[in-house]
């Protein structure tokens, strides 16, 4: 878990390389539902270890809740196996990608903020008065910390849900566009 707390998707890697079905204690008499079982629990102990690692709950619960809709469609035990590799991979990256607790309190509030809503007012000035700070002073930490302006990352991540949407649903574009913010 801890490999995964610090995002190191290549000794996770390493770790998954020796996993195979006969590492499993059987639990019950079918062996799918066996690794089925095996897969749930760690997608619990890696969401665990991905909020750990100071990622928000809002995106832990994202790929956790894909990966349990996944866990039960597979139809296979090596299915399942080649499944906890590619979660141990998914959440390292998760961890690397969006992990809050390398910024700033004031930072990590508008993170938390901005995810929280993503079709709400997000503008600079209603940020900055959600978090009592001024808008300037706001923007100024947030690129230094972040690297990209508040409006730059809030419209990345509304591009990113909003193609979610679109490949996961079958919601009309305009019905997507209202959810994820864009006019």
């Amino acid at each position: 878990m801890e490999i995964v707390e610090k995002g190191l998707v290549s000794r996770a890697e390493g770790i998954m390389s020796g996993v195979s079905i006969l590492n499993f204690q059987r639990r019950c008499a079918d062996p799918l539902r066996n690794v089925k079982n095996y897969c749930i629990i760690c997608n619990t102990l890696l969401r665990k270890a991905a909020e750990k690692g100071g990622v928000h709950p809002l995106h832990v619960d994202r790929i956790s809740s894909q990966y349990a809709i996944q866990i039960e469609n597979k139809a296979t035990t090596e299915s399942c196996i080649q499944l906890i590799g590619e979660m141990f991979r998914a959440y390292c990256r998760l961890v690397r990608s969006h992990a809050i607790s390398q910024y700033s309190a004031p930072v990590q509030k508008a993170l938390v903020f901005i995810d929280e809503d993503l079709s709400g007012d997000l503008s600079l000035q209603s940020l900055a008065d959600a978090l009592s700070l001024s808008p300037g002073y706001l923007s100024e930490l947030f690129h230094r910390e972040v690297g990209q302006t508040v409006v730059q990352h809030i419209t990345e991540l509304r591009m990113k849900h909003a193609q979610h949407l679109l490949q996961t649903t079958q919601l009309q574009v305009q019905n997507v566009a209202q959810l994820c913010g864009i006019a």
